[in-house]
């Protein structure tokens, strides 16, 4: 806290000795030399009354910036976003650190519950530590983007404990989905939307360049989901219609002079793509149809894998490890190791020997 400092540098501004200032509040001139010296601090009751002697707001006393504390807690998520996909423990500390400086601060703990919540495999007290702090963050937060945001993360560690511990949590699910606001109507006119609209040059066409990709990635992602709710359904003919269209929109504004990891508008959409031509694999399976399949298998494992080879990792071994794991996850999940075992053995050849 920068009381003290202000107090001084308002006390000099109007010529005043700490003598002086003590004797027009009626203290005594050690407690204002104390204040100045961070040794102490006024008495909540004296606040106002600085505040009104010196003529300023209560936020100026106290040198309390809003757009600089916007901004540095902007950095820290900037600076935490680079690892949250490659390094948990540094991810964690950049954000614990910023909670110290900013323990109020709702959109670093959204931030840190979302580490939480898609690190869930870590054990049982991380799940609990990471229910601790969501149900914290519902109970003080007055942002809807945040809340929802946290109640999204709560439904993806329950998702979690269905799909690798066998729990039932559906009706949990269900009824923290009861909560949620539609929020679309809060969408349609953010600074993003109305700067792209309506403000000229680079800054609205940054922008404009930002709002494409954030509909483009909505858009795939319905797509997507669709398919999902039709497969659910066993109508996989729309299914397929639905994965194809995800897939449509992802190739469409794929940038055409680029390659691999770089040639998506948004990270980690490689992903997104090659995990849906095996949801299309899987409906031509079901169709009985496998003219095709391998094809398509062959160009997930291509996409999914080589992208990597584009970008530096902070540790390739690991990152592919995790990468054949949850693709082989993905393959048995569709069922699709009925169609033919996956064989993955040339992509553990290329870490082997890039471990060498």
């Amino acid at each position: 806290m920068n009381l003290g400092n202000k107090i001084r540098e308002l006390r000099r501004a109007q010529n005043l000795t700490q003598e002086q200032l003590a004797a027009s509040l009626n203290i005594s001139a050690q407690a204002v030399s104390k204040w100045e010296m961070g040794a102490s601090y006024p008495d909540m009751t004296m606040i106002p009354t600085l505040a009104a002697f010196f003529k300023v707001s209560l936020d100026e006393l106290f040198d309390f910036d809003v757009k600089n504390v916007e901004k540095e807690i902007e950095e820290i998520r900037l600076e935490f976003n680079k690892y949250f996909w490659s390094d948990f423990d540094k991810a964690e500390q950049i954000l614990l650190d910023g909670l110290k400086s900013y323990p109020a601060s709702v959109q670093l703990k959204t931030e840190l519950f979302e580490l939480y919540a898609y690190n869930a495999d870590r054990g049982d007290e991380h799940i609990n530590k990471a229910f601790e702090l969501g149900s914290h963050i519902i109970s003080v937060s007055q942002d809807v983007f945040c809340t929802c945001r946290t109640k999204a993360n709560i439904i993806h560690i329950y998702k979690y404990l269905e799909l690798e511990k066998g729990e039932e949590h559906y009706e949990d699910i269900r009824k923290i989905i009861e909560t949620l606001p539609y929020m679309y109507p809060y969408m349609l006119n953010d600074r993003m939307r109305l700067s792209a609209s309506h403000i000229k040059g680079e800054e609205g066409m940054q922008e404009a360049k930002v709002l494409r990709n954030i509909e483009w990635q909505e858009l795939f992602i319905a797509c997507d989901t669709v398919g999902h709710r039709y497969f659910e359904m066993e109508e996989y003919e729309n299914a397929m219609a639905s994965f194809q269209e995800s897939v449509d929109v992802i190739e469409r504004f794929m940038y055409p002079d680029k390659m691999g990891y770089d040639a998506y508008p948004i990270g980690g959409t490689h992903a997104n793509h090659a995990i849906t031509l095996l949801s299309i694999a899987a409906c031509m399976h079901r169709l009985g149809r496998t003219d095709g399949m391998d094809a398509l298998i062959d160009k997930a494992k291509h996409i999914y894998f080589d992208t990597y080879d584009q970008i530096e990792l902070w540790d390739y071994e690991k990152t592919m490890t995790e990468m054949l794991t949850y693709f082989t996850k993905e393959y048995n999940n569709k069922k699709l190791d009925a169609y033919k075992p996956l064989d993955l053995s040339e992509i553990e050849k290329k870490i082997a020997k890039k471990k060498r």
